[in-house]
């Protein structure tokens, strides 16, 4: 993934001012009145805000920079300062789905303030109490619990097959794993039938299949495939646009060569999911943000679903809505490190969706579903190690860590795979987590640093040269994945050396004039770096790697001094499973006999995985927006036939 892609994410201006005039600026003396910036850590890294007092009142707040995620750091940008303008209150709420993108703005007006010479304790002013409502009750077909890629794809699916549709999620904008996709997997698309690709279907079950050790559900993993490329067909009808890639053209070579069977955002995924939320609301369908449900309705038999209850975060008010048929959709337990490190041990890393809380699995596990799939992780990619949340430069070295396979040592100082697979984020972010504390070092000289910066980093390895003549564009996490561009910018000379510089400063690089000398600076205890190094400069000389095989080409030198090693650990996007399902998408219990009325649909549904995540691009998107759509036209005609 370029460092374009990854350093800034964005970088918008949400200006929200008063009915009076701001323009004028105090005298420099009078520390009430001015226009002040300041910085915090969001989400992604640091946040600077730019705000204007008078008379020593907030007036006005801009967004001038922010790393966060287009889509949901948009809708942070937009509603904080208008928030904090309104109340005169840095107590204020934050925007659910982008807690620690807020919770960054506020952190950044609060320097602001303080660099005006004001005390940032004057503008907090505590939380104000809200009266809860009376209990409220609403009836509907189908009601469907979470508004991601499943969720909304549900929900849309249910309406066009005749429900009435209410779609309830917890934050207050559409939230989960879809919006920061790239795209989904999909077999059997009109695209790839016009352009005359053949069927894959066999290629992607088998995937599928051996990825599990045949732990998966075959009649599910099946049904999947086999109404993923319709799916794709109509998400593009309703406007969620998606287009053909070339696999690998995302900066993962080892795809390079497989079936085609990966459709891109056109448009990204949080203006995708808004799309068919707006279809959803032409054909009738209700959408209520910030309410999440709390409990299943059963019936008197209790072994049915008959709806669920929420709870509105506006007012408090307890909302019981009756159903036929329920769908869960709320994303697995990513954001909940009780959860993570029952089952994955104390190293696990929070999961880059916050909200997903496990929500639905517990609705569903009290209701009798039974479990499957709740230990399957998505780990994917890798991150810097914390440290780097100290940098401003911290973006380019999560670009560079995954992006060449350098050495690769854990904190013991041995060697533990062949680097090519940097070349999958799937099996580069498994690898690093099953090391000791979840955490790698990356080893490379000072020659290397010297060859980017003079040719970039096509010197080191052409990762997008295939596709010089076929462009491939789509968009991810907020942002355009181009080829085009990334074949330029990797021409570019790249110095590394202020990130370096950084990283060292903060501990999250360490630099030694002899190799030898690295692994003791880093903290590595006894000779087992020693006998990485030897056997590591052996295989340079000789040309083979007899240790893991890797491909000459990629035994980069480690001869010119000063020598450099970072830190990373793993990446998880979230959990992928935890409520057993069938094929149509419906909870089933110990015996597998389904739950009337209850259907568990993406990240919460175990089925479609063994213990790990399948090298398949798009395979969680895929999953998510066709079990979503297959559930919602189900549920649909289930509650519809119980009328």
């Amino acid at each position: 993934m370029p460092r374009n892609a990854l350093r800034s994410l964005f970088a918008i201006v949400a200006s929200i001012s008063l009915l009076f005039s701001c323009s004028s600026v105090a005298s420099k003396h009078d520390t009430l009145s001015g226009t002040f910036q300041g910085t915090a850590i969001g989400h992604g890294g640091p946040i600077k805000v730019e705000t204007t007092l008078q008379n020593g009142k907030i007036v006005s707040v801009k967004v001038l920079e922010s790393n966060e995620t287009s889509g949901v750091g948009d809708a942070a940008s937009v509603e904080m300062p208008k928030r904090i303008v309104e109340a005169q209150n840095l107590d204020v709420d934050v925007i659910s789905g982008a807690t620690e993108a807020s919770q960054g703005i506020i952190d950044a007006v609060a320097d602001s303030v303080k660099q005006a010479g004001l005390d940032p304790k004057t503008f907090h002013k505590g939380v104000a109490a809200k009266k809860a409502k009376a209990p409220q009750e609403e009836s509907c077909d189908v009601v469907v619990v979470g508004d991601g890629a499943s969720g909304s794809a549900a929900a849309l699916s249910a309406a066009e097959a005749g429900a009435k549709v209410i779609l309830i999620e917890k934050t207050d904008i559409p939230a989960g794993a879809g919006t920061m996709a790239g795209g989904m997997f999909a077999i059997g698309t009109a695209a790839q039938k016009t352009s005359g690709k053949p069927d894959a279907s066999a290629w992607a079950y088998d995937q599928y299949m051996k990825a599990s050790n045949f732990e998966a559900n075959g009649n599910l993993v099946r049904t999947i495939i086999a109404e993923s490329g319709p799916t794709a067909d109509w998400l593009n009808s309703n406007g969620a646009r998606l287009t053909p890639i070339e696999p690998g053209a995302g900066g993962q070579p080892s795809h390079i060569g497989n079936p085609s069977g990966f459709m891109g955002y056109v448009d990204g995924g949080s203006t995708a999911i808004a799309a068919l939320n707006a279809k959803l609301k032409e054909k009738g369908g209700e959408i209520h943000f910030g309410t999440p449900a709390t409990a299943l309705l059963t019936g008197k038999d209790g072994s049915s679903v008959v709806g669920v209850v929420a709870k509105r975060a506006s007012d408090g008010a307890k909302l019981t809505i009756h159903a036929k048929s329920v769908i869960l959709a709320t994303g697995g337990y990513g954001g909940n490190m009780a959860m993570l490190k029952e089952n994955f041990g104390d190293k696990i890393v929070p999961g880059a969706i916050a909200s997903c809380q496990g929500d639905g699995l517990a609705m569903a596990w009290k209701a009798g579903a039974a479990k499957f799939g709740e230990c399957t992780a998505q780990f994917f990619f890798t991150n810097p190690a914390n440290e780097a949340n100290q940098m401003a430069a911290g973006q380019d070295i999560a670009w560079m860590v995954p992006t060449f396979p350098f050495l690769w040592v854990n904190e013991k100082g041995k060697r533990f795979c062949n680097e090519e697979v940097v070349f999958d984020y799937a099996s580069m972010g498994t690898v690093v987590y099953e090391q000791p504390d979840a955490i790698a070092w990356t080893i490379f000289d000072q020659g290397t640093v010297d060859k980017m910066k003079a040719k970039g980093t096509v010197s080191i390895v052409d990762l997008y040269g295939t596709w010089k003549d076929r462009p491939q564009r789509f968009m991810e996490m907020g942002e355009p994945n181009d080829t085009d561009e990334y074949i330029k910018e990797s021409a570019e000379p790249f110095d590394l050396g202020p990130v370096l510089a950084e990283g060292e400063k903060v501990g999250l690089v360490v630099k030694a004039d002899k190799l030898e000398d690295l692994g003791a600076k880093v903290g590595m205890k006894g000779d087992d770096f020693a006998k990485t190094v030897a056997a590591y400069r052996a295989a340079i000389a000789s040309g083979k790697d007899n240790q893991y095989f890797k491909d000459a080409k990629y035994l980069f030198p480690l001869d010119k001094g000063p020598f450099y090693a970072f830190k990373f650990t793993t990446r998880l996007l979230g959990t992928l499973g935890g409520v057993k399902i069938d094929e149509n998408i419906r909870a089933v219990n110990e015996k597998d006999d389904p739950i009337p009325g209850l259907y568990v649909a993406g990240a919460d549904a175990g089925g479609m995985y063994g213990h790990d995540y399948v090298q398949v691009e798009g395979g969680t998107l895929g999953f998510a927006y066709t079990s979503g759509r297959i559930a919602g036209r189900n549920a649909a005609q289930s509650a519809l036939a119980n009328k």
